[in-house]
């Protein structure tokens, strides 16, 4: 079976991206948080959470890409 290595990288990107956009969509409407960067005014606690949830969603969802990739990828003995 042939490896295709150029879709590696867009996979560990776009994965981790899509878990930490929708995770952090769905948490913030659980939690009733609202913030808009650009139209509401400067809140760096609020800008500290959003990218908090973001980026801790962002590293899971690397995690979890790059075991799946690497389990996926091993050359059955």
């Amino acid at each position: 079976m042939e490896n295709n290595q150029s879709s590696k990288p867009i996979l560990t990107f776009l994965v981790p991206f899509l878990i930490a956009y929708l995770g952090s969509k769905g948490i913030f409407y659980y939690f009733s948080f609202e913030y808009a960067l650009f139209s509401d005014a400067f809140d760096l606690q609020k800008l500290l959470i959003d990218l908090g949830v973001f980026v801790g969603l962002f590293y899971i969802g690397t995690i979890l890409a790059k075991s799946f990739i690497s389990n996926r990828t091993k050359p059955v003995q």
